[in-house]
């Protein structure tokens, strides 16, 4: 029969393995990035840490969506100019506090990916091109990484539907920002794209825009309409319509 202070010794033991255990997990990242010269944003990266912090940058060499509106332009000294602006655009930086609901899924599915370490990209016959994607996870006992195109594994497919939901969701807000300041005309039809989109299921971590929606959504001098779908986003997602106190 062990003694008192035997078990006293091994509970100790356990509690320090427990304890190593929890901070590595607190320390887990991981990250995804999707490169592809046709989409815009044509590169763009998500990283999630466990604590909650989270980052999003994107960059795109390519026309805006102003630019885009008002192409093609005649002149070859106009076309000039759009492509030397279009490439020295500046990258979007986000920073956001991740939702619990998110964290409490993808860890887990990062884990059932075996944090990514093995090949999941599809290689039996030759798929569509739909952007080099890179999955990578890290804490202080694992580090994987995994780059595809096309994946058969369902757990990396929901991965990486999360990820282009969270891009979706962030560039959704960027447009809303840019259409606000400089084209409130153009607001609604941005909005009446976020509203199907989240009605489809396709807009994740819509907390990192909420902010701007329920400014949007009180704000007069837009229209109705514009006002009406921005509340009805929020309220798909849970959001507050009006901002708390502490906004």
């Amino acid at each position: 029969m062990s003694s008192p202070r035997a078990l006293l010794a091994l509970l100790a033991v356990l509690s320090l393995a427990g304890i190593e255990a929890f901070a590595q997990q607190s320390k887990a990242t991981i990250t995804f990035k999707l490169v592809w010269k046709e989409a815009q944003p044509s590169m763009y990266s998500v990283v999630i840490h466990k604590n909650g912090q989270a980052e999003y940058v994107s960059e795109d060499k390519g026309l805006s969506p102003p630019q885009e509106r008002n192409a093609p332009v005649e002149s070859n000294a106009e076309q000039n100019v759009q492509s030397q602006d279009a490439a020295s655009q500046d990258a979007f930086h986000k920073q956001f506090q991740a939702s619990e609901a998110l964290r409490q899924k993808i860890f887990p599915l990062a884990e059932r990916a075996n944090f990514f370490n093995g090949q999941f990209d599809f290689t039996k016959h030759a798929v569509a091109q739909t952007g080099r994607k890179t999955l990578s996870y890290s804490d202080s006992a694992h580090h994987g990484s995994a780059t595809y195109n096309y994946s058969e594994d369902p757990t990396i497919q929901e991965l990486t539907e999360i990820f282009q939901g969270i891009s979706t969701t962030l560039e959704g807000g960027r447009k809303l920002e840019f259409d606000r300041r400089f084209d409130k005309l153009s607001l609604d039809q941005e909005l009446k794209s976020l509203e199907e989109l989240s009605s489809d299921g396709h807009l994740q971590e819509v907390q990192a825009i909420a902010p701007l929606l329920q400014s949007i959504a009180a704000d007069r001098t837009v229209l109705h309409i514009a006002q009406m779908r921005a509340q009805r986003i929020l309220k798909k997602a849970g959001q507050p319509v009006a901002p708390t106190p502490a906004e």
